[in-house]
């Protein structure tokens, strides 16, 4: 985590891997890049040498009374570097082979050569797992980055120093050889790092991660799980107690070697307990030091990262709430055009009903028109031919219409269409048909009916339309009466066509036989 409450990426450890030396933006910096590195190489195999026919194995340092060897090795500052800031892919074959080549110049064999060559490389892995695990700027820019830099590069020190042991069994040292050289490894390489790559991070960092990111741009680093913080607290845990076993041990093989019972002897190894045991406890005073400030920066980052999810999870919640608001605007509105939709519906039904009963009906009368009959007409002849029924039809023509338009005028003439066509309510069952066939002609389908039923309603319907009185400038119109033909379809093999012919021929015979009557359709005998 940074130290900062805004995510900072500069000093934050970001491996470049090797792969990405051939996708630089610009050719030059891939050679700036290869160039430099294999500068640093040069430099750490002379260092190498250098320190090596230099005699620069330890120096005697002394804190207080503490009095310890340091091990001085330059070629790791440079591979610190290349770790922090490249990766450790970068880093760790310029501390391997450096290592490599003092190995074979000091006389090791060839396979002990390649194991001791691993030490440094291993704390580099440490430092780089650490950083990398650990949301932490490993630049010491702060009091508490400084503190996690310094606990980082002990356990580092402690790891690499591993090397020591390998050093100390192919030279054949003592016991008190050995506790000096490992002391020494681990303390020389702790303090040099410490030291010297600091102030370089503090320097240099910021403008190459810029010269870096212009060329080789990576994304923010995301953080990582919590169980890669404890994989690596574990592993310090692990680190730290294998250095109290090995500091005990050791002290305790080295006092055992020094032989005598004089006061010098004895003297001796009280020293040598005493610095021992301040070496102890100076370590012991940083890890703990050094563990109280992590404790505080894993509490600082757990609550940090509980307030981060809880403004997540008020956020998603309010979100929700949000969209299931929108939803619900939308559900209505939604209801609401549907039910105008519903509406719209209904009216063009409506219009479209109404439009088919004004496209079948006589506006004048309200009956049914000729195109409306000349639909239903072939729907009755096949009822009426499935159930064996008898179906009549009857055409009607008003007696002496010509002479009422003519002498009452057209608006009588239309009174008394009206007046006729309301007197089929009542007499006519729901089945049957009455229509305006045309001028004043009108038209009776009547199923289902017998030929003294038939008879009967035209009785009836006779007498109602003589019974109609109206008044014109003219005076009183009465004493109407219509003429009226008669076919009969009962054998299955009529047509409309057929009906109608058979209708009409009858017509014209009640009307030649006098009109006021109706006749029958007889076929003439062959």
């Amino acid at each position: 985590m940074p130290d900062d409450k805004t995510q900072r990426t500069d000093g934050v450890y970001q491996p470049l891997p090797l792969s990405a030396w051939h996708t630089a933006a610009t050719g030059p910096a891939r050679w700036h890049l290869l160039m430099g590195w294999l500068l640093s190489l040069a430099a750490c195999l002379w260092l190498a040498m250098v320190q090596l026919y230099g005699g620069w194995y330890g120096f005697n340092a002394r804190l207080g009374e503490l009095s310890f060897v340091l091990s001085i090795y330059p070629p790791l500052t440079i591979s610190t570097l290349w770790v922090l800031w490249f990766g450790y892919a970068w880093g760790a074959p310029l501390a391997y082979l450096s290592t490599l080549t003092v190995a074979i110049l000091s006389g090791l064999s060839p396979g002990w050569a390649l194991l001791f060559s691993c030490a440094n490389p291993l704390g580099l892995l440490v430092l780089a797992l650490v950083y990398q695990h650990v949301n932490v700027r490993y630049v010491p820019s702060s009091l508490s980055s400084l503190l996690f830099f310094i606990s980082v590069c002990f356990i580092s020190g402690v790891s690499s120093a591993t090397g020591s042991f390998i050093w100390s069994y192919t030279n054949q040292l003592s016991a008190m050889g050995a506790f000096q050289v490992w002391q020494g490894w681990w303390s020389g390489n702790f303090l040099q790092t410490v030291v010297s790559c600091g102030p370089l991070l503090l320097l240099c960092t910021s403008r190459l991660q810029r010269w870096r990111q212009r060329h080789w741009p990576q994304p923010a680093p995301q953080p990582q799980a919590t169980r890669w913080g404890l994989l690596v607290a574990l592993a310090s845990l692990a680190g730290v107690l294998a250095f109290l076993w090995l500091s005990f041990l050791l002290a305790d093989r080295s006092v055992m070697t020094l032989g005598g019972d004089s006061s010098g002897a004895w003297q001796q190894r009280a020293m040598l307990y005493r610095d021992s045991a301040l070496s102890v406890y100076w370590v012991m005073s940083v890890l703990l030091f050094a563990l109280v400030f992590l404790g505080y920066r894993f509490f600082h980052q757990r609550t940090l990262q509980l307030k981060l999810a809880a403004d997540r999870v008020a956020y998603e919640r309010d979100l929700a709430l949000r969209r299931q608001g929108e939803a619900e605007v939308a559900r209505n509105a939604l209801h609401q055009l549907n039910l105008e939709l519903a509406a719209r519906m209904a009216e063009v039904e409506q219009l479209q009903t109404q439009l088919r009963e004004q496209a079948s009906r006589d506006p004048l009368t309200g009956l049914y028109n000729r195109r409306y009959l000349h639909q239903r007409l072939p729907q009755q002849l096949q009822r009426a031919e499935r159930q064996q029924q008898p179906l009549h039809l009857v055409l009607i023509d008003l007696d002496h219409f010509k002479a009422v338009n003519d002498q009452h005028g057209h608006a009588v003439g239309d009174a008394v269409l009206k007046q006729f066509s309301a007197l089929f309510i009542g007499l006519l069952q729901p089945e049957d048909i009455a229509a305006r066939y045309g001028g004043e002609e009108f038209c009776l389908v009547l199923p289902q009916r017998n030929a003294e039923q038939v008879a009967a309603l035209l009785r009836k319907l006779q007498a109602a339309y003589a019974g109609i009185r109206l008044q014109s400038h003219d005076g009183e119109l009465s004493g109407l009466s219509f003429s009226a033909g008669i076919s009969l379809a009962n054998d299955g093999g009529c047509s409309e066509d057929l009906l109608l012919q058979q209708a009409d021929a009858a017509l014209y015979q009640a009307k030649a036989a006098g009109r006021n009557g109706w006749r029958c359709f007889q076929p003439q005998p062959a």
